[in-house]
């Protein structure tokens, strides 16, 4: 262990430094909203509804909680975040977790699935290119 690993130890409490949440500006977070409209169908995730404007990319593990612009951390919702999908998402964080629509701050979104939907209304875990499966990922050993 080098001197910094003790001293990042001694002041966070003995857990590794957080690391920062991933934010995505121009050309970057364009390709990140086209490969979550794509997955999602142009369709609200809780809903089902076609959205071709009005619509909204929801932060399912809220930025406020330390949440990322990473793909999977992202769904297409209907309304803002005070109406439609996205307002009763904000306004219901307990059923919406329960959905998968709302993660909590130690929550890793691609390894808690959403009750999507444009896939039936099945939960699918969702990955950082766009996809979609209906079986959890693999973690590595």
């Amino acid at each position: 262990m080098s001197y910094n690993d003790d001293l990042n130890a001694h002041w966070f409490g003995g857990k590794p430094k957080p690391v920062p949440p991933l934010r995505l500006t121009g050309k970057d977070l364009a390709i990140r909203n086209n490969r979550i409209d794509k997955r999602d169908g142009q369709r609200c995730a809780r809903c089902g509804v076609i959205i071709w404007s009005g619509g909204s990319r929801h932060h399912r593990k809220f930025k406020s909680r330390r949440g990322g612009d990473e793909v999977s951390n992202g769904v297409l919702l209907c309304g803002s975040g005070t109406t439609g999908c996205h307002g009763w998402v904000h306004s219901n964080p307990v059923s919406a977790r329960m959905v998968g629509l709302a993660l909590n701050t130690n929550d890793n979104p691609r390894l808690v699935p959403v009750r999507h939907a444009a896939f039936g209304g099945m939960d699918v875990w969702l990955d950082d290119l766009g996809n979609v499966s209906l079986t959890p990922p693999r973690l590595a050993a």
